[in-house]
């Protein structure tokens, strides 16, 4: 697991979003259940925030119905 540091300002929603562009919303479950003792939704400066590792997600197949 990484562990990351908060700046100013942050929330478990920014950092998910920061560290995990693609899919910020599934990994903000992780998020919270690796955090359980972030009690405040705006994270003090400094503050050690332990990532979940990366997600994969599959995408579906698109077909392309023309050139």
């Amino acid at each position: 697991m990484t562990t990351v540091s908060a700046v100013q300002g942050d929330t478990l929603d920014s950092i998910a979003a920061r560290y995990f562009p693609n899919n910020p919303v599934q990994v903000l479950a992780d998020l919270i259940e690796l955090n359980p003792a972030l009690e405040s939704v705006i994270l003090v400066e400094h503050q050690a925030v332990v990532l979940p590792e990366a997600i994969t997600t599959s995408t579906t197949q698109t077909l392309k119905l023309w050139d």
